[in-house]
């Protein structure tokens, strides 16, 4: 069984005292930095790296720290893992292991990490979410995230789950390959990231969120600009004369060669904004949703909200030349005002550029953009997406690898109903009646033998406090269903940890209240991050057999802290045996005992 260890905290900069170093706790020396290749060549994923079948273990050293950057030419105080954003490229093999040491260097701040998309199968305590599977790193130390790939494959991401720290630049890329991936040949291979970008402090941001009575008490602050990669440019005539310096900025910029086929896996790591992608004269094939194969499926755009991946096929037989990439803003699916002056300033939209051969980067596009409106095209055809502010519909994608529906054990039915309502003057969500609050100074996985031996056979729901609401599936031979009802007007993109979900139902308002349900239950889509419409329900399934407690929030971030968040739990005999198997000589898990107080 994969356990965590510890090293000691890199030196402070020589002006922040140093913290006294911790007693009797376990250590290992921290590997070396691997020698990589220059962010541009990672996000191009020109590193050399073998693909095989022939597992090993990855290693890692994420210096977590605080400094000034501006991706868009506008400098703010940002958060950098090895001095960049986005992070380092993780790159591994299906079935490796991969070992990452986070050294939080932050003055001030804890932090997490999360690896999304990772089932993160039987390492529960690896999954990186503050409150849920683990007590955040505190500034100046130290902890090793340790887990097995094995199973997976495609594109998948990092990011801090401690409240917003990702829209302030902690987020990176995570690829798995496979020498039986069931995708097309592929000769060229790129990441491209993209989310929306705040020029004040996400958690300024969201304290004014929360505030009750604020003036933006309950509205989603608008973004001031798209970046694609870290880059895009700024309008900076609006800041002229005011601090913060502002320059222009920088497209991304990318070359291809002609009569190449070229995949690009494309990463939503947006705070709050639902994007379209498209490319000037290029179309589309989609070969991979969020980390499974799919059969291709044409289109010209597509449609992402936050947390989502999507590979797309790009056959580059055009005229060569330069080609504008779109990540526009998806203005009518959010009711958030829609954008800042700046934000306007750029026509709510980054461009990046898809360069042929050796075409002079600077020259002027020659490409022709698509209607992203329209409902179809005369290349294509009629375009798969029915809604511009929905997800493909359920039951287009067919996954190269089948599988028939889970069969759903009786007692692992779960159904849960989201609200938004005001509350002391702020908006909050309600689930099931429930305003979940997270724990501050402990994790809900360490206090699963406590309650589990308290509520054994008693209660499909536990409820340890009045803010906190877990689904406890206890048919450990049987799948998993969850029915997420929306009672409330937007979409919210849903993510689940630990395991990818089939989406075996859908139709509109409150399941089983007189709305009709469509069913698929024959090789039905698997994903982790689904778009729940306003006021429909949406039914998906789990192979439920994954011991732990795992996250199931809105990937909006202003909306998973304001209570859009629950757990589900599984397997708990195995997990209680695996926590027992962590605990050290004192019967306690020496990472639990050394970042939370915990309540026994």
């Amino acid at each position: 069984m994969l356990s965590p260890f510890f090293v000691e905290p890199p030196p402070r900069p020589i002006s922040t005292p140093a913290p006294e170093p911790p007693k009797a706790e376990p250590s290992a020396p921290a590997p070396a930095v691997p020698v990589v290749a220059n962010a541009s060549e990672q996000l191009d994923l020109k590193t050399g790296f073998e693909v095989s079948s022939v597992p090993k273990s990855r290693d890692y050293v994420f210096n977590v720290t605080l400094g000034r950057g501006n991706p868009d030419g506008f400098d703010k105080s940002m958060i950098f893992v090895n001095g960049q954003s986005p992070g380092p490229l993780i790159e591994a093999n299906t079935g490796d292991i991969i070992r990452i040491v986070v050294n939080n260097q932050l003055p001030e701040e804890s932090t997490t990490i999360h690896w999304h998309g990772i089932d993160q199968r039987n390492s529960n305590w690896m999954d990186g979410v503050h409150g849920v599977t683990q007590c955040a790193i505190p500034p100046g130390q130290s902890f090793t995230y340790e887990f097995n790939v094995t199973g997976q494959r495609g594109t998948f991401w990092y990011h801090s789950h401690d409240s917003l720290q990702y829209t302030n630049g902690l987020y990176g890329p995570l690829v798995i390959h496979d020498p039986d991936e069931k995708v097309p040949h592929i000769d060229d291979d790129k990441v491209v990231m993209f989310g929306d970008f705040f020029h004040v402090d996400a958690e300024v941001l969201l304290g004014e969120y929360l505030k009750p009575g604020g003036t933006m008490a309950g509205v989603e602050a608008p973004p001031d600009n798209i970046i694609i990669n870290g880059h895009h440019q700024s309008n900076c005539t609006l800041t002229a004369g005011k601090p913060p310096v502002c320059t222009a900025g920088s497209l991304y910029k990318t070359r291809v060669q002609s009569g190449k086929h070229v995949r690009l896996r494309l990463v939503s790591h947006s705070t709050s904004t639902p994007f379209l992608f498209s490319i000037d004269s290029h179309t589309l094939q989609i070969i991979e949703i969020d980390g499974v194969e799919v059969e291709p499926i044409a289109a010209t755009r597509v449609f992402m909200n936050p947390g989502q991946r999507y590979s797309v096929l790009v056959t580059t037989n055009q005229t060569a030349g330069n080609y504008k990439m779109h990540v526009a803003a998806a203005r009518s699916c959010f009711h958030m005002g829609h954008g800042t002056s700046s934000f306007a300033s750029v026509n709510y939209e980054a461009i990046g550029i898809l360069s042929y051969d050796d075409t002079d980067l600077n020259a002027a596009d020659i490409g022709k953009p698509w209607d992203l409106f329209g409902a179809s095209n005369n290349v294509t055809g009629k375009e798969p997406w029915e809604s511009q502010c929905r997800d493909l519909p359920f039951n287009l994608p067919k996954p190269i690898r089948k599988l028939a529906a889970y069969e759903v054990g009786e007692r692992n039915n779960h159904s849960f109903t989201f609200s938004r309502e005001n509350v002391n003057g702020t908006v909050r969500t309600y689930i099931n009646e429930i305003l979940y609050e997270p724990l501050l100074d402990d994790a809900v996985l360490w206090r699963v033998n406590k309650v589990e031996t308290q509520q054994k056979g008693l209660s499909a729901n536990w409820t340890f406090g009045a803010d906190q609401f877990v689904m406890v599936s206890q048919d450990v031979d049987k799948g998993v269903q969850i029915v997420v009802n929306s009672n409330a007007m937007m979409m919210h993109p849903f993510h689940l940890h630990g395991q990818q979900f089939q989406i075996v139902g859908w139709g509109p308002g409150i399941f089983g209240e007189g709305g009709e349900t469509t069913w698929n239950l024959e090789n039905p889509m698997r994903r982790d991050t689904v778009t729940v419409p306003g006021y429909t329900h949406v039914v998906l399934r789990i192979r439920g057999d994954n011991p732990g407690v795992w996250a199931l929030h809105c990937h909006i971030l202003w909306h998973a802290e304001d209570g859009m968040f629950v757990q589900i739990a599984q397997r708990m005999d195995e997990l209680e045996n695996q926590i027992k198997a962590l605990d050290g000589p004192n019967g306690q898990h020496p990472f639990r005992g050394r970042f939370c107080t915990v309540h026994r």
